[in-house]
């Protein structure tokens, strides 16, 4: 749609299941009701908005590929890697790995 003109107003009816519904859509979206509605309106996909703890596992996964890069660039330079550094990746892969088993 070009501009932000939006000039047509559609009054719209709902049971009280359905009211309920589309407020349980909006809340688990993040969208307001009505962005919810333009959006299913023009066949968009609606997902629910990522978990609080899903950016904290994000980070400790980042964590674990920026040393596993870290420990694969200084194996390929020296031709090893320090055990200081593998010890280093697998215990972020169990904290890693325990975060997701406690949150799934």
């Amino acid at each position: 749609m070009t501009g932000r003109k939006r000039r047509h107003v559609i009054p719209l009816r709902l049971t009280e299941q359905e009211l309920k519904h589309l407020n349980r859509l909006a809340a688990q979206s993040g969208l307001s009701r009505e962005k919810l509605l333009r959006a299913l309106i023009m066949g968009e996909t609606i997902r629910p908005r990522p978990c609080t703890h899903h950016e904290d596992l994000l980070r400790k996964v980042s964590g674990l590929c920026n040393n596993a890069n870290q420990v694969a660039h200084r194996a390929n330079s020296t031709g090893v890697a320090s055990q200081e550094s593998v010890d280093k990746m697998i215990r972020i892969s169990q904290e890693i790995w325990k975060e997701v088993k406690s949150q799934w």
